[in-house]
């Protein structure tokens, strides 16, 4: 699959196998066309949310086109394009500003990662095979820049995680809806969020 990179795949691929164990291979089929669908119809005003949850491990998945983050999508060509990026980049690596968990659950972020198109941080050129605007990038994607992050988190009683809250629209109100889908032991879900501040049930 040429133009994602490896932590894409992986976070996709966790994502899918949880689902598999949750519900069932054919429904985890009809989830994966779902999610790859949504990718490709790639609605401003819409992100998408992955939430999977195996043993002790706990993945959060965000993709969101880059219009909804910084209001474009092309390369950045000027110094305040070039900050909004960046700033779009921090705030997405803040995991605490973005999402809140149960206190009981002994969640602990274990790692993040961000795949942007046009990454303006120096610690992630090169970092999740990036490239440039020409390099790295299918053609969909080079008309329609994406930004996706993952949260590793390591829950030492993962059964008190019983929902997640959610301040990506506040963070981002360019943002109106996420399509959020859950894979969990309790099973599958897809909830559609669209206020600030709302909790995806687990």
């Amino acid at each position: 699959m040429r133009g994602k990179s490896e932590s894409v795949r992986a976070g996709h691929a966790f994502f899918y196998r949880v689902a598999r164990q949750s519900v069932g291979a054919g429904i985890a089929l009809m989830l994966a066309s779902s999610v790859a669908a949504q990718h490709a119809a790639h609605e401003h005003g819409v992100a998408a949310l992955r939430v999977a949850l195996d043993g002790p491990t706990l993945l959060i998945e965000f993709d969101s086109p880059l219009d909804n983050l910084v209001g474009f999508e092309h390369a950045p060509t000027t110094a305040e394009q070039r900050s909004a990026l960046a700033s779009a980049e921090r705030r997405l690596k803040d995991f605490e500003h973005l999402f809140s968990l149960p206190a009981a659950a002994g969640c602990v972020l274990a790692e993040v990662q961000l795949d942007s198109p046009y990454p303006q941080s120096e610690e992630d050129h090169g970092h999740l095979d990036h490239g440039h605007e020409d390099e790295g990038h299918d053609d969909h994607d080079q008309a329609h820049g994406d930004m996706y992050v993952a949260y590793q988190l390591e829950c030492s009683t993962p059964s008190a995680l019983t929902g997640i809250g959610v301040g990506l629209i506040d963070a981002f109100p360019r943002i109106h809806v996420i399509r959020a889908e859950t894979a969990t032991p309790r099973g599958q879900a897809s909830v559609r969020l669209d206020r600030a501040g709302i909790t995806l049930p687990l």
